[in-house]
């Protein structure tokens, strides 16, 4: 049966790990900072820090932007539930923003209500891009008065055409290293950050028990150096499952204009039917699907989410995702698109 998911680790990649097990680096040393100014260069930051789990990593972040019990802190309900933990945790109040249809993140130009901090949880490759009719090309979209956590878990190696990639939006950017990650260092995250946060973090780096190990961090630094390649594989893979979801009445989850790239990390698809029987369906073809925001702050959200921020909810409750990963066989793309094509 085909997997969900595989990590995209190749040969050279667990050469790289062995390498380290020789040379006797174990702990956090000269390949974690070669992990970490990698991560800094592609997201347009000026330092990083990397940690041993992403919730050490979320918490930093909202440390680092002054964040204290009863700061508010805006983000959108389809986020990762981990960061609800992490608010909690520091007192924060979370602030529920729903998101644009057609990108599935929140928008620009949204009333943050007194909130000083947006986390922006970029889904499933998606980032904030508008279409512009004039030029028929998708454009960057801007957040202003306010501080920016830009989550590029699932958007890393995604871009805009020439004008913004993954990374751009932040005042920190974070990244989840876990093993469904498009970044996979087999656990842990990684933050950079951007103007004068620099000399902040210079003096709250992690303790040596909070980083990052140089076993895993040389799995991500060449993960980090093959995500072009990779990413260009997903897109090949997602263009075809794109051609087979015109033949439904279903559509994509997130922005798709021209001149935008993402980075295919998920294809989502918003039903337009009950999930359970696109599941069973897809079950019977022996292709695994899963709901996409099933471990969102949404799913178990203890209010009337569809009163609260309705297009999120619809997304939650009714969006699943399809395996799409690089070492996926012909065969395998060849039977989700057409599972995809016959959805009912």
């Amino acid at each position: 049966m085909i997997q969900f998911f595989k990590p995209t680790v190749r040969r050279k990649d667990m050469d790289s790990v062995l390498q380290s097990l020789v040379n006797e680096q174990l702990g956090p040393g000269e390949r974690a900072s070669n992990f970490m100014q990698e991560f800094a260069q592609r997201t347009h930051c000026r330092t990083a820090a990397a940690y041993r789990t992403y919730p050490q990593c979320i918490e930093s972040a909202l440390l680092l932007l002054g964040a204290v019990e009863g700061t508010k802190v805006a983000i959108s309900p389809l986020a990762p539930s981990v960061y609800l933990d992490v608010m909690k945790k520091l007192g924060c109040i979370p602030v529920y923003l729903d998101i644009d249809p057609e990108t599935g993140l929140v928008p620009s130009g949204t009333e943050f209500k007194d909130a000083t901090i947006l986390v922006l949880y970029e889904n499933c490759g998606s980032l904030p891009v508008k279409y512009n009719s004039s030029t028929t090309f998708a454009e960057k979209q801007e957040y202003a008065n306010i501080s920016v956590i830009e989550d590029v878990s699932q958007s890393i190696g995604g871009f805009c055409d020439q004008e913004a990639m993954a990374g751009d939006w932040g005042h920190i950017v974070v990244c989840s290293c876990e093993q469904e990650d498009l970044v996979s260092c087999a656990g842990g995250a990684v933050m950079g950050v951007k103007g004068d946060l620099l000399y902040t973090l210079r003096t709250r780096r992690p303790s040596s028990y909070n980083s990052m190990t140089d076993v895993n961090a040389s799995l991500g630094y060449i993960q980090l150096q093959n995500l072009a390649e990779n990413c260009i594989r997903r897109r090949e893979i997602k263009a075809k499952y794109i051609e087979s979801l015109m033949r439904t009445r279903h559509r994509a989850f997130g922005a798709n204009f021209k001149g935008f790239d993402d980075s295919a990390s998920t294809f989502a698809v918003f039903l337009d039917c009950k999930p359970e029987d696109a599941v069973k369906f897809a079950a019977k073809n022996n292709v695994p699907v899963r709901m996409t925001f099933e471990k969102s702050i949404a799913a178990t959200y203890e209010g009337d989410m569809f009163m609260d921020f309705p297009v999120a909810a619809a997304y939650c409750s009714r969006t699943v995702s399809f395996p799409v990963y690089p070492f996926l066989q012909n065969e395998d793309i060849s039977l989700i698109s057409k599972v995809i094509a016959h959805l009912p």
